[in-house]
This record gives C-alpha cells, structure tokens and sequence, in this order.
C-alpha cells in the first residue's frame, strides 16, 4: 500500500527545521492553524508559529495542510471555530493536504457527551465544506470507537492517532498518526508522524479545493466598460464567490483588483495562468 510520510508541527517545535525535515524524508507537514482555549472553551487562538511555518514549508517546497485544536460542544460552536479558522489562517492560501478538526479534549468535550461532539464536528466540517475545503477528523481510536457517532461522520476522511506499530483498522483512514518507534525526532526535534494513504495533493488539484483552482474555473471575461469586473463575471454567470470586485482593466489584461485574500489569490492565478482576460 503506498503511503507518504509526515508530521504535524506546532508552536511546541519551536524554529522548526524544514529543510532538515526534508532531507530526512519528510514529504508534507500538517500545521496546527490555531486552538480553542482551556480558560472558557469559547476563546480561539492562532499558533503563534503558524504563519512562520507555512511560509517555511513552502519555501523549501513541503506541502501542507492545517488543524485546529478544537473544544466545541455544539453544532454552533463547531462552525464558530470553522469561520475564525477560515478568516484568519486558511483564506488566500493553499493547503495540498487536508484541514482538520482536531478532537480530543476532556475538559470540556468528553463530558459534553458523543451527541454534542459529534454534532460540533459536523458544524465545523461543514462550514469549511462550503467554503471549498477537504475535511478530515483527527481522534483516536478510543475516541472513534467511545465518544463519537463515527457512523454519522463516515463520508469525512479520519485521521486516526494510534501510536502502535500497526496501523488500525478502526476507523479506516486516510492518515494514521504513529509514534515512530524508538525515537520521535525528526529534524532535531520531538514530533508526531505520520502516514498519508491518499494522493491528497492531487485530490485537491483536481477538485479544485483547499485554494487551488481547477481547469474549468477559468472564465474568459467578454468585453466590458467601466472598473467593475462584478458586471463581466455576471454576464458569464459567475458572482457568488466575486462580489464587490474592482479592477482596473488597461489593453487586454487586468492590472489592478481589490477583494478579499482569496478573492484576491484567485483572480491573480487566474491572471498568471493567462486565462482571465478581456475578449
């Protein structure tokens, strides 16, 4: 069965070396995006290194998806940590690997019961969802098996923590989080491994998730007048993901546009790849 290794990084691996990582076999890195605090279970957080981090694993060309350490006990509060996530650490990026919700706390989730965390898994995954993103489930196989309805959640990937020398076989997944043996360094520090069992990078490319763009998003803007790009997207039936767009359009390219980071991040691949260009 091929599978692909890699780790997931925090703040507690400090200035962590991906290029090292890289020659010791590293091939993607999930970064934990943010966590919801212990104090309330409400506070949400960003990792101080996340930025850092995925700047660093690009720069030396590891792919990456992302997790949030979550404490939601309702659908509600499942979407809440989704939407903070979403605008503040995933938008105008691009993760080849999966976004996670991370669950395993016992302050406030284990007691809330499986019904509630069940349900703040489903928020927080669908909210993503509709935002263009691939969700997968972080948990052990106790939790799996004790403190989610994993059979209401079977269409989402899992991402399974299980640090045996065998890979589980409940739930099925598509990542297996192991402990790596005798040593758990890896570029000179303490971390968590793991396996990936799907192309997940050419999942996203081909869906066009997770901020990549697939091959027929291109549009071809017919000719227009004036700075608005809004009226041209419409004329070709796209505005839901483009309102409030303004362009400055010189000769046959456009050179100048203000939206949100991922409006933004879109437009310009769109630019670069030569397709989003007047008729």
């Amino acid at each position: 069965m091929n599978q692909t290794f890699g780790v997931d990084i925090s703040e507690f691996q400090g200035d962590f070396n991906f290029r090292l990582a890289k020659e010791e076999g590293v091939r993607f890195a999930i970064l934990r995006a943010g966590y919801t605090g212990r104090d309330n279970g409400v506070s949400k957080n960003i990792d101080p290194r996340f930025e850092e981090n995925y700047r660093h694993a690009s720069e030396v060309g590891i792919p990456v998806g992302a997790y949030w350490y979550s404490r939601a006990t309702s659908y509600e509060r499942g979407r809440d940590e989704a939407r903070f996530m979403y605008e503040t650490c995933l938008r105008g990026k691009k993760f080849a690997y999966p976004i996670a919700i991370d669950v395993e706390d016992n302050i406030y989730q284990r007691p809330a019961g499986k019904r509630a965390i069940t349900d703040a898994i489903k928020g927080f995954s669908e909210y993503l969802e509709d935002k263009g993103y691939y969700v997968i489930i972080y948990a052990s196989v106790n939790w799996f098996r004790n403190y989610i309805e994993t059979k209401e959640l079977e269409r989402y990937d899992k991402w399974v923590a299980d640090w045996s020398s065998i890979r589980p076989r409940f739930p099925k997944g598509g990542m297996w989080q192991f402990a790596g043996g005798k040593s758990r360094e890896i570029a000179g520090v303490d971390c968590d491994k793991d396996y990936a069992y799907k192309d997940y990078p050419k999942i996203m490319l081909d869906r066009g998730l997770n901020g990549f763009i697939k091959e027929d998003e291109y549009y071809d803007i017919p000719d227009y007048d004036g700075p608005s790009l809004v009226d041209a997207l419409k004329s070709i039936g796209v505005d839901s993901s483009f309102d409030n767009r303004k362009v400055i359009a010189k000769d046959n390219g456009i050179v100048d546009y203000r939206g949100t980071a991922s409006q933004n991040t879109k437009l310009l691949n769109l630019l670069k790849a030569g397709k989003l260009k007047k008729n």
